[in-house]
């Protein structure tokens, strides 16, 4: 087993959030966010292949608390990170302004998160009033 492959990127805005039973894929208050974090992982990839075995993930979140519950936001940059379920309806036409290698159909840093085996999750103020946060994905 080679060193650990560690993958970092920060994002100006709020993460994705899952939040209640329908899929954040089809909800259009987090397409948005959804897209911008599946461009910025899949860069951060640099074409690396999927991580595998143990995952460690660390999220720092710079918002206050009418941004939602932490949890929320830790599952949907989690989700975010691989491909949505196969049996969930995604519309293509929404996705044709991101690469191929982060639509919804790709996963982009793990096949599935239940490679992670550790989550840090943090909730400060932002200094400047601006959310935004910051994502470290260590892993094989």
């Amino acid at each position: 087993m080679g060193p650990p492959v560690v993958i970092r990127f920060s994002m100006r805005d709020l993460p994705p959030k899952k939040d209640g039973a329908s899929s954040m894929w089809r909800k259009a208050a987090e397409l948005g966010r959804l897209k911008a974090l599946r461009r910025e992982a899949s860069r951060a990839m640099g074409g690396r292949p999927l991580l595998t075995g143990r995952v460690e993930l660390t999220i720092e979140v710079y918002a206050d608390e009418k941004a939602g519950d932490l949890d929320n936001l830790i599952t949907g940059v989690c989700d975010g990170l691989q491909a949505a379920h196969p049996l969930t309806p995604i519309d293509e036409s929404e996705w044709l302004d991101v690469p191929r290698e982060a639509r919804p159909h790709r996963a982009i840093v793990f096949a599935d998160d239940s490679v992670i085996a550790a989550i840090h999750a943090t909730r400060k103020a932002p200094a400047d009033g601006q959310p935004r946060y910051e994502v470290s994905v260590v892993g094989q």
